[in-house]
């Protein structure tokens, strides 16, 4: 992300922040008639870094071509221990070099790669031994390998798109990497989360910077990269506020140690970026920081290389993590929840033509890269293409999911659940998604499970709907207790008299439930149990309608 220069730094400082939350204010206003109410927090804009940083420059797009010099006696040692630090001098052709520089390797269960590997990732401290010692202002960095992106852009653009939506996130530039005289090719270099980190997102940067770890919940030994890892302190109060079992308490008590709104803007970015690999969604790739401004904790995405993916990800899907799941249990948390999507959405990214801006930096990078490797510049413009288009399919479904987060507002508001992702049930054997009579369908069969489902969880206000669609079914036959056939329903509800579960044949035949919303959002399911039978749930033909 580029960062103006310090005279206009200080001329739009003041204008920029309330312009901003001006703004931002009249949207949470109009959107706040009809949501319950309560508290509706305004997004801060990310406080500015000191004006004239030389680490702006470089994240300005500037591409340096470096060099790793590692003595053999040093390869070894991270041949056998890759996670510990060895010393390293790093050479920038056209620039400086960097000597006692600390590399390791780094990355987990999909990107990492030996170091006499093609291309290993490293994460590099320039200021480990010999202090205050920079490469272009920047002291803690990674190099990574793109294992998981063929696109080498979707980081980068990922973190922009974040830090737009006042959510940290750490900016990226690339580099052209060799090791020893071989050539690596490009890779992503990504400022480390550190003091220059810290202080473009907050005041005072003395406060407890905790690393998640792989695929690890927040707990009590969560790994302490900042502050003093004895003081556990508001650590242990974010725990204990999670896990609080009186809503009544446990809603102030989060209150008092996390910075709630910020925390939705958090999973909200992550669901718009399909950032399945988070904290939100797989409890990996995330930084959470203790603000001693506020006493708050914030959350920092980490890791999203593998974004933009299903554009039919439901934005407002329900995150499966403690710290969600303390806030979610409550209906005007999800509220304000949802308040904070379209403050999000409205303002920070439907303005932005994010293709575009994926195909300008894949440019940007051809005629860069070009005069390092002119094989690797070419193939920059399939990679912004095919970037460009993840990323407008995704936003095309998230707008969609938007527009019909608002009709269902309204009674007789109604929306089409075709394009959404329903997730088959664990026995994925019986449960697959097929074209059937020239109609997309999901497919449901009687096999050794009995058969299975399809379930969509939506997040609705409270109310009455109907649940339509049509399916086609083939040898039905019910069996014992709820194996009573083909059948569409809303979690917690028996089938409506009207439209009992199906046997035998039929023929495309219109399905129906209503059931009502009260406290906890609901689980569409469309499902087929028995001892025999195929079903065909028509894509196209599922709605959702708002009753009176």
């Amino acid at each position: 992300m580029h960062h103006p220069s310090a005279p206009v730094l200080r001329r739009l400082a003041g204008l920029l922040a309330g312009s901003l939350v001006g703004c931002l204010t009249l949207l949470a206003t109009a959107h706040a008639q009809t949501a319950p109410a309560g508290p509706t927090a305004v997004p801060t804009p990310p406080k500015p870094k000191v004006p004239d940083l030389p680490n702006d420059a470089l994240f300005a797009g500037f591409v340096p071509k470096l060099e790793l010099l590692i003595s053999p006696e040093n390869i070894d040692k991270l041949a056998k221990d890759p996670k510990n630090f060895v010393e390293c001098t790093i050479k920038e052709y056209g620039g400086q070099t960097l000597e006692k520089c600390s590399v390791k390797l780094k990355g987990s269960a999909g990107s990492f790669r030996q170091i006499n590997d093609p291309r290993p990732g490293f994460s590099v401290r320039t200021d480990k031994v010999k202090k205050g010692q920079e490469l272009r202002g920047v002291g803690k960095f990674q190099l990574n390998n793109f294992a998981q992106d063929g696109t080498m852009l979707h980081e980068q653009l990922a973190g922009e798109m974040a830090r737009k939506a006042f959510v940290p996130a750490s900016r990226c530039t690339h580099a052209y990497l060799l090791l020893n005289g071989k050539v690596l090719g490009t890779y992503l270099l990504k400022e480390g989360f550190n003091d220059e980190f810290l202080k473009y997102f907050f005041k005072d940067t003395r406060g407890h910077l905790y690393d998640g770890g792989f695929v690890s919940e927040v707990n009590p030994n969560s790994e302490c990269d900042r502050g003093n890892p004895n003081d556990k302190t508001r650590l242990l109060e974010l725990i204990g506020a999670c896990n609080e079992p009186k809503p009544e308490l446990r809603l102030p008590r989060m209150d008092k140690v996390l910075d709630i709104d910020a925390y939705f803007r958090y999973v909200f970015v992550e669901s718009v970026l399909t950032h399945w690999d988070g904290y939100s969604f797989n409890r990996n790739n995330y930084r959470f920081y203790e603000d001693p401004t506020t006493g708050k904790f914030h959350f920092i995405l980490h890791g999203m290389d593998q974004t933009w993916g299903d554009p039919r990800w439901y934005v407002f899907r329900q995150p499966n993590a403690m710290v969600s799941n303390a806030l979610w249990s409550d209906r005007v948390m999800r509220e304000r929840f949802r308040t904070q999507c379209f403050l999000v959405w409205e303002k920070a990214i439907r303005p932005v033509d994010w293709p575009r801006r994926a195909e300008q930096v894949a440019a940007d990078l051809k005629s860069k890269i070009r005069t390092f490797d002119k094989a690797d510049a070419a193939a920059f413009d399939n990679r912004g293409r095919e970037a460009a288009g993840h990323i407008r399919a995704r936003l095309d479904g998230v707008k969609a999911q938007m527009e019909d987060a608002l009709k269902l507002r309204t009674p007789g508001g109604k929306m089409s659940l075709g394009k959404y992702a329903w997730g088959p049930s664990s026995d994925k054997g019986d449960t697959v998604e097929a074209a059937y009579s020239g109609r997309d369908c999901l497919v449901l069969k009687v096999g050794p499970n009995g058969g299975g489902d399809f379930r969509l969880q939506l997040s609705v206000s409270p109310g009455r709907y109907r649940l339509e669609g049509k399916i086609q079914y083939k040898g039905v036959k019910a069996g014992e207790g709820d194996a009573k056939g083909v059948r569409l329903r809303s979690s917690g509800s028996s089938t409506d008299p009207k439209n009992p579960a199906a046997v035998g044949d039929g023929t495309w035949k219109s399905f129906a439930q209503e059931f009502a919303v009260t406290d906890g959002d609901p689980v569409l399911i469309a499902e087929l149990r028995g001892t025999a039978g195929e079903a065909w749930v028509d894509r196209s033909s599922l709605t959702l309608t708002r009753l009176p």
